[in-house]
């Protein structure tokens, strides 16, 4: 519900604040005194289009918000917080809605606190609110809300939920054994391109780490004569030639005694100059092994290069690394695994697929039977409350009518109107005027649950250019409309406004020399005399009095009860 509407200057209203509460909420005032701004206000947090003229002359900018409670609703806060906007200072149950905008006509939007497009605004906040007028109607020109009204008063959920269950089964089902299908007749092609692959790679014998190691094997190999070269003159330079590292070191070790024989302390000196010694002599001893070990088998290098040049040849072809090489192995083999798998599963997937299907139509049909037969129900009961509604010859229809399946079934959902006897039905939100379409929707939602269409409805002077008997009637489905939802009513009817849970009185008044618009709760005398004026005129008689206490239940003294 709403909770509180705060606008400040918007127009004419200056700072006004509003506490709402549930039930019925009706709205009254002089024509012209800002009546409209409140239903514009909530418009402009629905997302309506923002003017720098909306902005009162010399201030710089106006300020709309609103706080809803969304109660017992946890589908509405789930969909806040889907779209980002979570419960604002950790208030669950509670939406924050602010818009300004400047007098350049620049806007901003905040809900909880966080940024919002006009487009997010009318996408949430319209799942709050609705606002119904002379040239507005909610839902009748939309086939899935006109569906789910309908299974709302029929109390079709449990039906419906069986129905999606199903047909998801189904579509999901028949969606595979397309895929499957259409890939029937590349699948053998496929098949054995992956083989041709697997072989390949296979063929090759490649593990993780195999590329380094051949081309270090080949490497060797190719300079295996240079690498026996090469060690035995290390051997010579360390050892075993003239002028060898060994005996150089001998040499210097000699001139290191003498030196550690006149000063000890270089005798450390002359240890480390023995192990150096003993560390070259072993190095030239490894290097000559090393040599020595040499494998010149040219057999193997052309062996080893033929599987380098294999190696490379899958490189090109499959990702250039030897790491994509073994994940295109790894995916081929489990796309043919698949591929093997998908024939098993076409085989026993076409009779899973008939059968349900057979179930989604079983259980559609028991639905659309209950459509049927609730359609006429809801026909007839929301015929008699527009014929209350200054709409005496007209009848209201509710056609299900075959359509393709779908979730929902395999139903469309249409309402019909005939406005008077002989003319004929046709689609209500082709035909009906913008007064029929307020009364028509005021007289489906009046004999509806509140578990359809938004917990907030505003009415904005739908009694217009009605009788008093007929707004005397229209009141009353008011009254009974606001007993599953919040309703609040711009009118100016006495017999409307008398049927309100909570009634305001907008006005204006001068402040400063200007113009301003403020609103007030009226209860008590107060009211009395505003339902009098209404339905009184100018001059407020005693008589008017009277007649506006007895609309309202009022004890003797004319005061409400």
């Amino acid at each position: 519900m709403l909770k509180t509407l705060h606008v400040r200057n918007l127009g004419v209203l200056g700072d006004v604040e509003v506490d709402f509460h549930p039930g019925l909420t009706v709205l009254t005032g002089e024509t012209g005194a800002g009546k409209s701004l409140l239903v514009g206000a909530i418009k402009l947090l629905m997302g309506a289009r923002a003017e720098g003229s909306d902005v009162r002359s010399g201030e710089s900018q106006a300020v709309v918000e609103a706080v809803f409670s969304t109660g017992s609703s946890p589908e509405i806060d789930s969909l806040f917080a889907e779209a980002g906007y979570g419960p604002y200072d950790g208030e669950e149950g509670v939406i924050h809605v602010r818009r300004t905008i400047t007098s350049d006509g620049r806007s901003k939007a905040y809900i909880n606190g966080s940024m919002a497009s006009a487009r997010v605004l009318r996408d949430l906040v319209g799942a709050l609110v609705s606002v119904a007028g002379q040239h507005a109607f909610i839902g009748l020109g939309v086939p899935g809300q006109r569906m789910a009204m309908l299974d709302a008063f029929a109390c079709n959920q449990s039906l419906t939920a069986d129905c999606r269950d199903a047909f998801k089964a189904f579509s999901e089902a028949a969606a595979r054994l397309r895929r499957l299908d259409e890939a029937a007749a590349g699948r053998e092609a496929r098949r054995d391109y992956l083989r041709h692959v697997i072989s390949q790679i296979e063929s090759v014998g490649l593990k993780p780490g195999d590329g380094d190691s051949i081309r270090d094997e080949a490497a060797r190999l190719r300079g295996s004569g240079r690498l026996r070269e090469l060690a035995a003159q290390g051997y010579e330079a360390l050892y075993e030639g003239a002028g060898a590292v060994f005996d150089e070191l001998g040499r210097v070790e000699h001139l290191l005694r003498e030196m550690a024989a006149i000063d000890r302390g270089l005798e450390p000196m002359l240890a480390r100059l023995d192990s150096a010694r003993i560390e070259v002599r072993e190095l030239s001893r490894e290097i000559l092994d090393y040599g020595e070990g040499v494998d010149l088998d040219p057999e193997r290098l052309v062996a080893v290069e033929a599987r380098l040049d294999a190696m490379q040849d899958l490189f090109r072809k499959y990702g250039g690394s030897e790491d994509a090489v073994l994940r295109t192995l790894a995916a081929a083999r489990a796309e043919l695994d698949g591929l093997d798998g998908d024939v098993v599963e076409g085989e026993g997937l076409a009779g899973k697929v008939a059968g349900l299907k057979s179930m989604f139509m079983k259980t559609a049909g028991v639905l659309g039977e209950e459509r049927r037969r609730h359609a006429a129900i809801l026909g007839a009961a929301v015929t008699a409350v527009i014929r209350q509604l200054a709409m005496e010859g007209a009848t209201f229809r509710v056609d299900v009518n075959p359509d393709e399946p779908g979730p929902d079934g395999c139903d469309r959902v249409e309402f019909m109107i005939e406005a008077n006897p002989g003319e004929g039905f046709g689609q209500v939100a082709d035909v009906a005027s913008g007064g029929e379409l307020s009364r028509i929707t005021l007289g489906i939602y009046s004999v509806m649950s509140g578990s359809v269409g938004t917990p907030v409805i505003v009415y904005d002077e739908i009694d217009a250019g009605v009788s008093g008997g007929v707004a005397e009637r229209m009141g009353q489905v008011l009254k009974k409309a606001s007993e599953g939802r919040q309703v609040l009513v711009v009118t100016h009817h006495g017999q409307v406004a008398a049927c309100g849970d909570e009634h305001f009185k907008v006005f204006k008044s001068l402040v400063g020399g200007r113009t301003v618009a403020g609103v007030e709760g009226l209860t008590g005398q107060a009211r009395v005399d505003e339902i009098a004026r209404i339905i009184g005129g100018v001059v407020i008689t005693d008589k008017a009095r009277e007649h506006a206490g007895e609309m309202l239940g009022s004890s003797p003294d004319g005061l409400l009860l």
